[in-house]
C-alpha cells in the first residue's frame, strides 16, 4: 500500500495489528453498512484510547452482501468515528487485497470512483468502480485531483505527523521512504534516492553525515543549537529551537497559563487566549461585541439558564463580582438586533454559551469555576512554560 501512495506524497505505515482470535469485538454482519458503522464506533471508543493512529481498516472473512468487497466513508480521514474502512478477505493474491485496501483508504482521502475519462496509464486504476483481475497500483489523474481538493477543503491535520520508527510494527524495508528500526535514513530506492546524506542501498548515513532529513538538518549536519525550527503561531505559543544534537524539532512549547495575550485583552489558558469578544464572535458573527455590564447582571438571577456554576446539580447564581464568569452576553449588532442583550442557551448542552474557563473577567483576573479570581491564584504555578 505504501508504494501506491508515494506518488501522492503520502506514506502509509502499519503501527498496530490486532487479531480477534477469541471473539468478534463488534457486531459483524454481511450488511457492509452496518459493519462499517459498528467498526467506526469501536475505533472511536476503544482503539483510539489504546493507540494513536490516523486510520483503521478491518479485514474480515465475512462475505458482504452483493458485489461489495469493501466499504469506507468518503472524505473522513482523521474523523474519530469515520476514518475507517472494512475489507472482505476476498483473495489469496496479496496485490488484489492491497489494491482493495488502498481503494477504501482513497475514499477516506476524498477520492471518488474513476469515470471513463480518468487515466493512470493502465487499463484499470486504484479507484476503478470494480476491481480488475490485473489491477494497477496507480491512482488516476481524477483521484489525484480529488485528493488535492480534499486537502484544500478539509485540511486533515492528523496525517501531517510522521510515525516514530519504534511505532511501526511491520518488518523494516529499506527503500520504502519510512524511517524504521535499525535504519538511520530511508530515501527510497537506489534509483530514486536523491539525498546525498543517505546510502539508499543500506539505509545508513553516508560517511561524515549526521542526518539525512528533518527540520533541524541542513546539508547532512545538525543545525546549530538555538536555530528556530517552529515559529510561534500566536501569543500563547512559543518558538521552538533546534538543540544542535538532533535533526528533529523538539516537542512543541507554549506559554504558561496566565501569560498576557492579545495586547493584554486576555490571558493564556491551555494554549489559547479566551476573551469575551472572541466568544461573542464565534456565536453571533464578526460584527458581534460584548454586551454592556448591565446585561451580565442577569447572571445574578436564579433563572434556569443564567447562573455561574453547578454544585451537586444545583445552579448557583453569580455573585456581583463574578457575573462575567457565568452565561455569556453579547450584542449581535445585526439589523434589528442592536444593543439587545443576547445569550446562547441549549437545554441539551447547558455548557454551550457559558463563559469559557480562563477568560479575562477584569484586569488581573480570570474565570475559574464560575468565579472571577486573581490570575496568580487561578494559576499558582506561574513560572517557566508548559509543553505537551
Amino acid at each position: 500500500m505504501n508504494e501506491m501512495f508515494i506518488p501522492l506524497n503520502i506514506r502509509v505505515a502499519l503501527i498496530c495489528l490486532e487479531i480477534w482470535s477469541d471473539r468478534d469485538k463488534i457486531n459483524m454482519t454481511s450488511a457492509a453498512n452496518v459493519t462499517l458503522i459498528s467498526f467506526g464506533t469501536w475505533r472511536e471508543t476503544v482503539l483510539l484510547n489504546r493507540k494513536r493512529h490516523d486510520n483503521a481498516q478491518l479485514l474480515t472473512a465475512i462475505d458482504f452482501d452483493g458485489p461489495t468487497i469493501g466499504k469506507a466513508y468518503m472524505a473522513r480521514m482523521c474523523d474519530p468515528k469515520r476514518s475507517v474502512g472494512i475489507i472482505q478477505d476476498h483473495s489469496t493474491i496479496n496485490l488484489l487485497m492491497a489494491v482493495t485496501m488502498a481503494h477504501e483508504m482513497g475514499h477516506n482521502l476524498g477520492m471518488d470512483h474513476d469515470e471513463k475519462h480518468c487515466t493512470c496509464g493502465a487499463k484499470s486504476c486504484v479507484m476503478a468502480k470494480a476491481l480488475s483481475r490485473q489491477p494497477s497500483k496507480l491512482f488516476s489523474n481524477c483521484s489525484q485531483e480529488d485528493y488535492r481538493k480534499y486537502l484544500i477543503k478539509h485540511r486533515p491535520k492528523c496525517i501531517l505527523n510522521k510515525p516514530m520508527g519504534t511505532d511501526i510494527v511491520s518488518p523494516p524495508i529499506c527503500g520504502n521512504e519510512l524511517l524504521e528500526l535499525e535504519e538511520e535514513c530511508d530515501c527510497g530506492s537506489p534509483r530514486n534516492c536523491q539525498n546525498p546524506c543517505c546510502n539508499a542501498t543500506t539505509c545508513k548515513l553516508t560517511s561524515g553525515s549526521q542526518c539525512a532529513d528533518g527540520v533541524c538538518c541542513d546539508q547532512c549536519r545538525f543545525k546549530g543549537a538555538g536555530t528556530e525550527c517552529r515559529a510561534a503561531k500566536d501569543d500563547c505559543d512559543m518558538a521552538d529551537l533546534c538543540t544542535g544534537q538532533s535533526a528533529e524539532c523538539p516537542m512543541d512549547r507554549f506559554q504558561r497559563n496566565g501569560h498576557p495575550c492579545l495586547k493584554n485583552k486576555g490571558y493564556c489558558y491551555n494554549r489559547t487566549c479566551p476573551t469575551l469578544k472572541n466568544q461573542c464572535i464565534s456565536f453571533f458573527g464578526p460584527s458581534a461585541t460584548v454586551a454592556k455590564d448591565s446585561c451580565f447582571k442577569g447572571n445574578q438571577k436564579s433563572h434556569n439558564h443564567t447562573y455561574c456554576r453547578k454544585e451537586n446539580g444545583k445552579k448557583i447564581p453569580c455573585a456581583p463580582q463574578d457575573v462575567k464568569c457565568g452565561r455569556l452576553y453579547c450584542f449581535p449588532n445585526k439589523p434589528g438586533k442592536k444593543n439587545i442583550c443576547s445569550l446562547i442557551y441549549m437545554p441539551r448542552d447547558e455548557d454551550i454559551g457559558m463563559v469559557l474557563p480562563g477568560t479575562k473577567c477584569e484586569d488581573g483576573k480570570v474565570c475559574s469555576n464560575g468565579h472571577c479570581v486573581d490570575v496568580n491564584i487561578a494559576y499558582k504555578s506561574m513560572t517557566g512554560f508548559s509543553q505537551i
